[in-house]
């Protein structure tokens, strides 16, 4: 019977204990693949390094992963920088956190600062690689033996199999599939298992001891091929293709062959492929053992070897097992894909207790995710490569087709899918904590927990419905009645129990008889308690046209009663127009109201008299208390227009949530207003919902997601990540049940969430640099080397760029950063969630660069990293230029006078040189036009901007005998004085020829020039003329001219091509004829804008030119100059022009008298010039 009773209470105490141990955890999974920019989707290992950034190798290079983007490593055969190899078998982080790729050509070590690799190559390719005690490298390769590196000096050693030296190593092959096959022991040596044999390296002897099976020796291991090596205090442990060995260390005669002796497979099966230490447990030593048939554990406390008895496990070939921090074990099982967990929490706490409920399969989905199921299936080949759980507890599991990693914080919100609409525009929780949600659909009340009770919609041929299916904002009345009001005019009153509906399509006021029809924006409810009699509500609908107070009775029978307020003139009522928010004032008993474009008011509710049908009666109108508007000398001021939603908190706080100003919190002992926007952490600036939790935070439903204020004054943002079924909340759409549920209506459906559940990140990020680059005055960008953190640049770097990053792996996009840099910035700057921070022209100094950066949960890393910066003097301003100076002074003393003669006589050189380009910049804009006519309703728009030095662009009208005039617009070669030579020839040239034709202009022009002796000057030049909607033009090696149709809406290109003026004596020139009509457009131009280069030296172009006129030739003369000007700009990005710009355009408007045209002219005496 005692036996009995201890049986039962030793039962009890383990069902207890695996109750209590019991794993709640949920292990959910999103995937990176190539989308997300990884090289390849089949990752062969994964680590991290000390900085923080994950590692992925691949069969097409290694990808570093910081949570945001995926950057690529490749080969390059002609690069020793480079990786040696695309194909990457797997990955090693050392002692430093430093790390370490293994390809097909040896072992290639990342430098962070130098963003490069070190290679290191072997004669085949590398199977493993480890590190001792003393930080030596130790390599296993494929059939080249094994290599050591000392890291800091590079230094290589190869050991090889040598059959004429006995204390060499046993043999030159390693395979992929060995599991650990180089282990360091306590005293420091190593264990070395091949494919043929097992091997002590003594360091201080620098010699191998070898270890070989015997058949006929049972004192010897018990296979030559050897699969994995374990150190377990004072013994190796050696798994075989053959069994389990034991060899003791101080004693290396005694070698224990285990399998069969002390372990017994149950099916007789001794092939071992993985050992693996328990890890740190203060109640159970010992290891796991994969085998192919199944996992077996040894108790060493006990000496006892087990099977893991799991019917997805036992019987099952293994192909690895992963432990992680928390000492579960991780199993691949060959059979099928996926993973299987172990929590060993209540293993160890018994001694080897295994219960089913420990356990856990995860499989991929056909997208290659791990998930939670059942039963194993291996419908998919999604084989697991590795497992990593990292320093910040992100586990990563690399698989064939992508990178798993675990969500480790759970979203937050959940989401109702039962509803039958989805836009919810308003909500309310009933007293049984039943929800009524409005939407397109009508109205549903659901259950608690989510099941829909009943819905209510509109019937057009059933008067007992909804006034139309489009609902807006709802309130639930003491006695259970619902107002539910219509998204267009009106409002519904619902009976649930009695199944009956009253629809008000319009209000009348119960004393005066007048009406009231418009949209209920919102509806706010007061509970009056009256102790002489029955207690009523109050129900305020705020419409688009009024305001209207609803008195109801206690009792379901009585009717609403409604009072209409008009606004009276008198004190301004009248801009109290479109009201949308009401709200009482607990304190005041004063009524908020905000409208939708006009403000906040402070109101009250006064008695006054009137008349009505010859009789006096009383009734109630609004005074106007304050009407709260921008002062822009005060801050505090309430600055915002539109008004969404206004609401009072446990401490009568009055809280404005507005369009596009945020957030308002009224004071009353100042009567000014605290303001909220996206500086101080709101996701959007406009607030449509507001409600206090029961902890007393503030939640605000807004464009851009949900925000919660917390009493400390910090903000916390909710968004898709954490459940959000959208990003638009509606206006209104909360409420808070008694359970202190939140719910929050979206246009994609209701959402709600526990404010007392949601967890917190608490996991400060890791910092790291991603790069330095700097920009010089050509556009040219340099990476940085910033090893050991420093960075040294010239003077003349235009740009310094640096990219940081907060390593976090968690919704890292809500990641926030500020950076400083001390002998330049003051303070500390926001930088938002932007990771790149710019600085030009820093001037020659030393200067420190820090940054810090928060998760996603507002948790900052105050251990900021920093980069010092070290901006070098140009030569000249160094000690050993000004060591030069001092000696050269005392050199030059002697013979100084007659520098100083010579600098002087330079400095009168240059300076007679300036004036000359002045004196001919002068000159050729005194060679353009003065006067732009105003001819037949030609709206004519010029414009030239010369370059430093004169360019000799021309332009020019000429009138004519019979009142029209000739344009030209021109181009001389050469730039200073010369050009402007070229022009007055020209100019002279044409105001001797009297032609009403553009082509025989330039040939008489022509033969004037020719006979001018030149030498190599020309002259380019367009000729027009406009008569009858008739355009004539003519042109000399000028680029083309383009005509804009207003018929057409298009634009032509004019291309004629002849020689400039000048050239040949016989040239005859081309004369073009086009329609020129009302609306049409020209444009003349020098080669100045076509040809002008930007910042990379990269010319415009024609094409851009005419694309810019057909864009905006519709628009007329003015905008067209004004568009090609605005393109200059834009091309040339600040810097100068290397030659004129010049243009010309002309738009027919309409035809006018010539007589009157002149008169016109006279009157205006207006001068149009157009000058640089």
């Amino acid at each position: 019977m005692g036996h009995r009773i201890q049986f039962i209470s030793i039962y009890l105490q383990v069902f207890l204990l695996s109750f209590l141990f019991a794993s709640e955890d949920v292990y959910q999974f999103e995937i990176i693949t190539t989308r997300n920019g990884l090289s390849d989707n089949d990752i062969r290992a994964v680590t991290d390094d000390k900085y923080g950034f994950i590692w992925l190798p691949t069969d097409e290079g290694l990808n570093r992963y910081d949570g945001y983007d995926v950057k690529n490593y490749n080969s390059n055969p002609f690069d020793t920088t480079a990786l040696s190899g695309n194909r990457i078998w797997d990955i090693f982080k050392d002692q430093d956190g430093d790390i370490w790729a293994l390809t097909d050509k040896g072992v290639d070590l990342y430098h962070y600062g130098k963003d490069s690799f070190q290679r290191f190559p072997t004669a085949s390719r590398p199977t493993f690689l480890t590190q001792d005690k003393e930080g030596l490298l130790w390599i296993a390769t494929k059939n080249s033996g094994v290599y050591t590196i000392v890291k800091n000096t590079g230094k290589i050693v190869n050991y090889i199999f040598n059959p004429s030296d006995p204390y060499s190593i046993s043999s030159n092959r390693f395979d992929e599939n060995q599991c650990n096959p180089i282990v360091v022991d306590t005293s420091g040596n190593l264990w070395i298992g091949t494919t043929n044999g097992l091997n002590y390296y003594r360091k201080d002897k620098d010699f191998f001891t070898r270890f070989m099976s015997l058949d006929y020796y049972q004192n010897s291991i018990s296979s030559n091929h050897i699969n994995t090596l374990l150190i377990k205090d004072n013994n190796l442990y050696v798994g075989t293709s053959q069994g389990l060995d034991k060899i003791n260390i101080g004693d290396l005669s005694i070698i224990n062959r285990l399998a069969g002796t002390s372990w017994i497979s149950m099916l007789g099966t001794y092939t071992v492929k993985q050992l693996l230490d328990f890890g740190p447990n203060p109640t159970m030593n010992g290891f796991w053992m994969a085998t192919t048939a199944g996992i077996v554990y040894y108790n060493e406390t006990f000496d006892l070897f087990d099977d893991l008895m799991w019917d997805y496990i036992f019987g099952q070939n293994i192909n690895k097992m992963y432990v992680d921090p928390s000492g579960n074990l991780w199993v691949d099982v060959l059979a099928f894909p996926g993973l299987t967990l172990f929590d060993t929490e209540v293993f160890f706490a018994q001694m080897g207790l295994v219960l089913d409920d420990n356990f856990k399969l995860l499989q991929p989905d056909k997208n290659g995710v791990l998930s939670e199921t059942t039963e194993p299936s291996s419908f998919t080949n999604v084989k697991v490569n590795d497992l990593y759980i990292d320093e910040m507890s992100n586990m990563w599991v690399a698989t064939r087709v992508g990178l798993n990693q675990r969500i480790k914080t759970t979203q937050n919100f959940i989401t109702e899918n039962n509803l039958t609409g989805s836009n919810v525009s308003a909500l309310k929780i009933a007293p049984d904590n039943s929800i009524w949600a409005a939407h397109e659909n009508g109205v549903d009340q659901l259950s608690k927990d989510g099941h829909v009770i009943e819905s209510f919609t509109a019937d057009a041929t059933n008067s007992n419905s909804l006034l139309n299916k489009e609902t807006g904002p709802l309130v639930i009345l003491h006695d259970g009645r619902v107002w539910a009001a219509s998204q267009s005019l009106g409002a519904t009153l619902i009976n649930p129990i009695a199944k009956t509906y009253q629809r008000f399509y319009e209000f009348i006021d119960e004393t005066s008889g007048s009406k009231l029809r418009g949209k209920v924006n919102s509806i706010f409810q007061e509970y009056v308690e009256n102790p002489n009699g029955s207690s009523y509500e109050n129900i305020w609908f705020v419409t688009t046209a009024g305001i209207i107070k609803c008195t109801m009775s206690e009792q379901a029978e009585n009717a609403p009663k409604f009072y209409i307020y008009e606004y009276d003139d008198s004190v301004q009522n009248n801009y109290l127009s479109r009201p949308s928010a009401i709200i009482r004032d607990l304190e005041t008993g004063d009524l908020w109201v905000g409208t939708e474009s006009n403000g906040l008011f402070r109101v009250k509710i006064e008695i006054s008299s009137r008349y009505i049908n010859d009789l006096q009666s009383k009734y109630e109108k609004i005074e106007l208390v304050k009407h709260y508007i921008i002062d822009k000398n005060d801050p505090k001021s309430f600055s915002s227009n539109s008004v969404n939603t206004i609401v009072s908190d446990v401490n009568n706080n009055i809280w404005i949530g507005t369009s596009g100003e945020g957030l308002f919190r009224y004071n009353r002992e100042n009567d000014n207003f605290d303001r909220w926007s996206i500086d101080n952490g709101l996701p959007s600036a406009t607030v449509v919902s507001i409600i206090s939790d029961n902890s007393g935070g503030l939640w605000f439903g807004t464009r851009r997601g949900i925000a919660r204020l917390h009493t400390d004054g910090s903000v916390r943002v909710f968004d898709n990540s954490d459940g959000l079924p959208a990003d638009i909340f509606n206006t209104g759409a909360v409420d808070i049940n008694d359970n202190g549920i939140l719910y929050f209506g979206s246009v994609q459906g209701l959402t709600r969430v526990n404010p007392s559940q949601i967890t917190i990140n608490k996991i400060m990020p890791k910092l790291a640099i991603n790069l330095v680059e700097t920009i010089d005055y050509e556009g040219n960008r340099s990476f940085i080397d910033f090893t050991n953190n420093q960075i040294s640049i010239n003077h003349q770097v235009q740009t310094l760029n640096i990219n940081f990053v907060g390593l976090s792996y968690n919704k890292a996009s809500k990641n926030q950063y500020q950076y400083t840099l001390d002998n330049y910035l003051n303070n500390w700057v926001d930088n938002g969630t932007n990771r790149t921070v710019t600085f030009q022209r820093l001037e020659p100094d030393n200067y420190n660069f820090q940054f810090r950066a928060s998760n996603n949960d507002g948790i900052w890393n105050n251990n900021p990293y920093s980069i010092e910066i070290r901006v070098k003097p140009p030569i000249w301003q160094t000690w050993y230029a000004y060591t030069f100076y001092f000696f050269a002074f005392i050199g030059l003393s002697t013979s100084g006078f007659y520098g100083v003669d010579r600098l002087r006589r330079k400095s009168l050189e240059n300076k007679r040189k300036d004036l000359e380009l002045s004196e001919a910049r002068e000159f050729q804009l005194r060679m353009i036009a003065k006067k732009i006519p105003d001819y037949e309703g030609m709206d004519i728009k010029a414009f030239m901007r010369t370059s430093t030095e004169v360019g000799g662009d021309y332009y020019d009208f000429f009138e004519l005998e019979d009142g029209s005039f000739y344009a030209v617009c021109g181009d001389a070669t050469g730039h200073g004085s010369q050009s402007g030579m070229m022009v007055s020839i020209t100019k002279a040239g044409l105001a001797g020829i009297e032609s009403n034709s553009p082509d025989d202009i330039l040939n008489r022009l022509n033969k004037v020039v020719r006979r001018v002796d030149t030498g190599r000057l020309r002259m380019s030049l367009s000729v027009c003329i406009f008569k009858n909607d008739k355009l004539y033009i003519s042109a000399a090696a000028m680029p083309p001219a383009y005509l804009y149709s207003a018929e057409t809406q298009s634009v032509e290109e004019i291309e004629i091509r002849n020689l400039p003026l000048g050239g040949l004596d016989n040239e005859q020139f081309e004369l073009v004829e086009k329609s020129f009509n009302k609306g049409d457009i020209l444009v003349l131009l020098s080669d100045g804008l076509p040809e002008a280069p930007d910042l990379e030296g990269n010319l415009l172009d024609y094409q851009p030119v005419m694309d810019c006129i057909e864009k905006v030739a519709h628009l007329g003369a003015a905008q067209v100059k004004q568009s090609l000007i605005d393109l200059a700009d834009d091309w040339l990005d600040g810097s100068q022009n290397p030659d004129d710009i010049t243009f010309v355009v002309f738009e027919k408007q309409k035809n006018i008298d010539l007589k009157a045209q002149k008169e016109l002219e006279e009157e205006k005496n207006i001068n149009k010039v157009a000058q640089a």
